[in-house]
């Protein structure tokens, strides 16, 4: 008596679309050989959307586990490419395991039992075939990858959850689009940010007031979201970081961040920043992006906990002689606490100097110079000639940048000489060379980023007078507020006799705008 068993697979991901490989197709052929050849079916087994490149599949794993209690001798498939199509694997099973554990092997369209085949006939003609199974793998996955690639670079989303704050357009399969419901929740966390809070601080702000992670959200909405694991029902500041490093949030894609080490393997590895698939543009953002660059560097920064309102100065001040940052300090002097900073190096005892400045000095001094600032930035702008065109802007000066370049293409050049003479090693000639090469690409950035930057000039002063109206409105603010010292300052540094410096976001459109504003 023979105790058979059929087996059953497809996986739509690896090409198996064709209707002849359905599992009731399977099914229909697999139950008629074994009634035209006498032999009963005691049970089935179905792996449905399970890779063929992998024999770790749920039913399969049962059906091996029964197989060695004995209770099957006999194992059915459509084909090879049902079995699997690993070539090594394959071959083990069929060849080694399954002889092993006196199980019979049929494969209906390759014509193959292994009761009567003639082992030489045999020997060359299922490796082939394993191996042509193999290669019909890897094809597709080239042909997958290289579809998945051509996506990315249109900008088309192709992941298959949306992020959270986002959903998958329903008449637009590989667009995003906004979650109306999420968007104030997204826009709250970037501006407690900007205020000074640091993550662990809007995590826990927003769990006391009942906001939903994106796990409980998904449960509600009744979708899948992609990349929130952990705890369901508390925020984290692991979370509220990834939220505020996502470039989702500003209107771009940035997808290949992981690869299959190969198509057999199901294990992934990251990829290098530099080789993502960066596409700005291609949805709706939700923040813009130099709020974006703000909150992102003062996420690199101590900034207060959360347990009292974050300081007006909170991750902007720093120490100008050991540039690290300030501390703030009280001091309670006639019922009154008086506020001042001091270089957090110094508190510690590492050395430096105090460098203290009070709060109500620091006050003024940063609002007159940000006055002075917006004041000189307004004259310029009023100062550039309305008739320039859009070649003007593309023909502002480089000299620095290419003098620099020039510099140090020379340094790369003369290396090799240096060598050669033996005034400098093989091992500085590596170090030397690798420092020049990441000058270069430092260079060739700021060169890019400035042509960037005159491109976007371009446009703001198409609309000029709004353009010196909004400055106009942030000069006439009586007192300072955190929003607008934020968006204006990176950081103030503070020197020993309370010589101040305030380094602005926008000295390099600054410095353009100073060129353009001599164009006659």
């Amino acid at each position: 008596m023979t105790n058979a068993c059929i087996y059953l697979r497809l996986s739509r991901d690896d090409g198996d679309n064709v209707e002849s490989n359905s599992i009731i197709n399977q099914r229909s052929l697999l139950r008629e050989y074994a009634r035209n050849h006498h032999i009963d079916i005691l049970e089935e087994f179905v792996d449905d959307g399970i890779s063929c490149l992998t024999f770790n599949r749920p039913d399969f794993n049962r059906m091996m586990a029964m197989i060695d209690e004995k209770i099957f001798d006999t194992v059915i498939v459509k084909d090879l490419s049902r079995f699997g199509r690993d070539y090594i694997e394959t071959g083990k099973y069929i060849q080694r395991l399954f002889p092993e554990k006196g199980v019979r092997f049929i494969s209906v369209n390759d014509h193959y039992d292994s009761l009567t085949a003639d082992s030489n006939a045999t020997h060359l003609v299922l490796p082939i075939k394993s191996l042509i199974n193999d290669s019909y793998c890897r094809d597709i996955s080239i042909k997958v990858r290289s579809t998945q690639k051509a996506k990315r670079q249109k900008g088309e989303f192709i992941g298959a959850f949306a992020p959270y704050g986002y959903q998958k357009d329903k008449n637009q399969r590989n667009h995003l689009v906004v979650d109306e419901a999420i968007r104030p929740i997204i826009e709250k966390i970037f501006t407690l940010k900007l205020e000074g809070y640091s993550s662990n601080a809007i995590a826990n702000r927003l769990n006391q007031m009942g906001v939903k992670t994106p796990l409980q959200h998904k449960k509600a909405s009744k979708e899948r979201l992609r990349g929130f694991r952990g705890s369901a029902n508390k925020w984290s500041a692991k979370l509220i970081n990834r939220i505020l490093t996502n470039r989702v949030y500003t209107g771009t894609l940035e997808q290949g961040k992981y690869t299959k080490l190969n198509y057999k393997s199901q294990r992934s590895i990251k990829v290098q920043p530099k080789d993502w698939v960066r596409v700005e543009d291609t949805h709706e953002p939700i923040v813009t992006n130099s709020i974006f660059e703000i909150a992102n560097n003062l996420l690199l920064r101590d900034i207060q906990t959360g347990k009292t309102k974050p300081s007006l100065f909170a991750g902007l001040l720093f120490c100008r002689d050991c540039h690290s940052q300030m501390v703030q300090r009280k001091r309670h002097y006639k019922n009154t606490d008086i506020i001042y900073y001091i270089c957090s190096t110094h508190n510690k005892g590492h050395g430096c100097s105090r460098h203290a400045i009070y709060y109500e000095d620091l006050l003024e001094i940063v609002s007159t110079l940000i006055n002075k600032h917006l004041k000189w930035k307004s004259h310029l702008i009023a100062a550039v000639p309305s008739n320039l065109k859009q070649e003007h802007f593309l023909e502002i000066d480089f000299t620095p940048l290419v003098n620099d370049h020039k510099k140090y293409e020379l340094l790369l050049q003369s290396l090799y000489v240096d060598l050669d003479d033996g005034i400098i090693n093989e091992a500085e000639y590596q170090e030397f060379q690798y420092h020049y090469r990441q000058k270069l690409k430092r260079i060739d950035k700021a060169i890019i980023h400035k042509k960037y930057l005159a491109q976007e000039l371009y446009t703001k002063l198409q609309n000029k007078q709004e353009w010196l109206e909004q400055l106009g409105t942030l000069n006439g603010e009586e007192e300072l507020n955190r929003l607008t010292l934020v968006t204006l300052v990176d950081r103030v540094e503070i020197g020993e006799q309370q010589e101040l410096t305030l380094v602005f976001h926008d000295m390099k459109e600054v410095d353009i705008l100073e060129q353009l504003s001599q164009v006659e």
